[in-house]
């Protein structure tokens, strides 16, 4: 399939506006078009996921150290002119829980639903992704989606292990299942500042309170 890209800048904005409309229609609170140079690729990003290791270090093959190298993810973004940059609102009293870091780290639900809650978030920004890539190819071009977070603990949560880590075999969700922004080196809190929107860190020491919001950002490579 021929990407457009450099052969028809008008069909391409237009298809651009599309996408950032079905985001939005679709749960994600804004989408932005912005250049594939705004995206921001710093290793320590990727590193910072190792080092010391986060609990979903190793778990999943689309997170450190498994997935792209930061050599790829530039390659990849260095082929693409456009992209849409979108993020989901999260409220602040589901995802800044000390119940939420527990039920994660362990990989337990807890009993008051939180962990849930958070998986629907990140569920939802898959969603997006995948509905946007399809709209992509459709419309001609060849898309490339990143999404958030571990995809081992929202898609594959009541499995014991990642199926393509394990076994060596396909995902089990390849329709879903994307490398997250962060695990493949893109700073997310730079690249949402610099279009205007308020991100807010949350660690496992975060109480309801701490921060007015939660977002989870999601990302296409379109043209």
């Amino acid at each position: 399939m021929e990407n457009k890209a450099g052969s028809d800048m008008a069909c391409s904005e237009a298809t651009l506006r599309e996408l950032c409309a079905l985001a939005v229609k679709h749960g994600a609170e804004e989408a932005v078009i912005i250049p594939a140079g705004d995206v921001i690729v710093d290793p320590r990003v990727r590193f910072k996921c190792m080092i010391a290791p986060c609990y979903e270090c190793g778990i999943c093959a689309n997170c450190p150290p498994y997935g792209y190298s930061i050599d790829e993810v530039r390659s990849m973004v260095s082929s693409y002119e456009k992209a849409v940059f979108f993020r989901v609102a999260a409220e602040e009293s589901e995802v800044a829980s000390p119940s939420v870091a527990w039920g994660l780290e362990k990989a337990v639900l807890d009993d008051a639903g939180a962990c849930v809650m958070v998986g629907a978030y990140y569920m939802l920004c898959y969603q997006i992704v995948a509905l946007m890539e399809r709209h992509a190819r459709q419309s001609g071009y060849e898309p490339v989606g990143f999404t958030a977070g571990d995809c081992k603990e929202v898609l594959c949560f009541f499995h014991a292990a990642c199926r393509a880590i394990k076994d060596k075999s396909k995902c089990r969700h390849p329709d879903l299942s994307r490398p997250s922004m962060e695990a493949s080196g893109m700073d997310v809190y730079a690249m949402a500042a610099n279009v205007g929107w308020d991100i807010y860190p949350i660690g496992a020491s975060c109480r309801p309170g701490d921060v007015p919001r939660g977002s989870i950002c999601g990302i296409v490579l379109v043209c």
